[in-house]
């Protein structure tokens, strides 16, 4: 065989192959950086989302929100990488089933944001754009109407929290009693004890300067030693 024929039938086949791989390779890369910018993109569009939706009525978890900017073009590019190869899914499932969140996520709209962030990833991965900005389209027409009809019910700043510090324990049904008779609408949030106090948390609707006297008037008439005090996250002073 002269070296014609060794050209021919192997040193050809083998650069034709080596452009194909080439050229699937860029194409590739090109497809995972539009993945990563789209997905990018959502992200940020639904953290926006986040905080429209607890704009006014409830505290807002910073952390969260900032992690789904990550969380999702991460999911995104990982469901991209497993997606044509079972050994990786199957490894994907193995090392998800030891992810924990070391601080544990209370609020069950929190976790509902962490899903739609995995539901955008999964549409991102298998390049279904229209399917996922008309999900961020229709998240961001219910956020704005959620926060509006908020708004209408509270006002556009009355919104505090109040933390209740007694060595009393089981009083949350007459806190909760003691701020209703207060005129304002209070959301019980957390107790935690420590040495012998327990720290009481409630969000509190329409509260307003002017009604710090009568809420500490009615809180105090449950435990006269007790600590109290009025927050207002965000500068949302009531007025």
């Amino acid at each position: 065989m002269g070296l014609e024929q060794l050209d021919s039938f192997a040193i050809t086949p083998l650069l034709e192959g080596l452009k194909q791989s080439n050229l699937e390779f860029s194409g590739d890369i090109l497809t995972f950086l539009q993945i990563l910018v789209v997905s990018f993109g959502y992200g940020w569009l639904l953290k926006t989302v986040y905080f429209l939706y607890f704009h006014n009525n409830e505290p807002q978890d910073g952390s969260l929100a900032r992690s789904l900017v990550l969380l999702t073009p991460a999911l995104a590019a990982t469901f991209w990488m497993v997606q044509s190869s079972l050994t990786l899914s199957i490894g994907l499932l193995a090392s998800l089933s030891f992810v924990r969140f070391r601080t544990p996520v209370k609020r069950a709209e929190d976790v509902g944001f962490i899903v739609i962030a995995l539901a955008l990833a999964i549409a991102c991965a298998g390049e279904f754009y229209l399917v996922s900005g008309t999900f961020i389209l229709f998240l961001f027409a219910y956020s704005l109407v959620r926060s509006l009809f908020t708004r209408l019910q509270t006002g556009v700043y009355q919104f505090g929290v109040i933390t209740f510090n007694s060595s009393k324990d089981g009083i949350t049904p007459q806190l909760m009693e003691a701020l209703q008779l207060a005129k304002v609408r209070p959301h019980f949030v957390s107790a935690r004890s420590y040495d012998g106090i327990t720290s009481y948390v409630f969000n509190a609707s329409r509260i307003s300067i002017e009604l710090h006297d009568e809420v500490t008037k009615k809180l105090k008439a449950i435990d006269d030693q007790s600590q109290i005090n009025i927050f207002y996250p965000s500068d949302r002073l009531g007025t």
